[in-house]
């Protein structure tokens, strides 16, 4: 496996591409004739779109002996050109790189989300003890679990 880093002003669609294969054409000093896109870690920080993706690096797009005996498929499609997919502004990094991006302490992260609405639950029934009529409050146990 291999791992690449992509940054992005904004969104990639890449839910087309995800176990499609094609010519590893990358030019990165990567071995292997073909390249699978196996899985796509998405980090979004300081408003760009930071990407890893996660290649499969093979010399056939074959699929194994086990998978082809679901019967499902005898190999991953071999339709997409890797270069011009990704763009030139493509950078391969190590697994080590990838950890310290995606583990980043949220403090650090700059993340910009934001809770727009909250709205209560529609003929939802009130914690037992807890409602108006209850003269006695009890406490709840340490280990209450609510489910809706």
């Amino acid at each position: 496996m291999i791992f690449l880093h992509k940054k992005s002003p904004t969104p990639i669609q890449h839910w087309d591409a995800l176990r499609h294969g094609g010519p590893n054409n990358l030019d990165l000093g990567i071995k292997g004739k073909f390249l699978v896109l196996w899985n796509v870690d998405i980090v979004v920080r300081e408003g760009a779109w930071h990407y890893i993706f996660e290649f499969d690096v093979r010399d056939s797009l074959a699929v194994s002996a086990l998978a082809q005996m679901t019967g499902k498929t005898t190999g991953y499609p071999n339709d997409i050109n890797w270069k011009h997919w990704l763009g030139t502004d493509v950078a391969l990094i190590t697994s080590d790189v990838r950890q310290a991006i995606l583990s980043m302490p949220a403090a650090e992260a700059h993340t910009e989300a934001v809770i727009t609405d909250v709205r209560e639950v529609p003929n939802a029934f009130p914690i037992p003890g807890r409602g108006p009529h209850n003269a006695f409050q009890i406490e709840l146990p340490e280990r209450f679990l609510l489910c809706l």
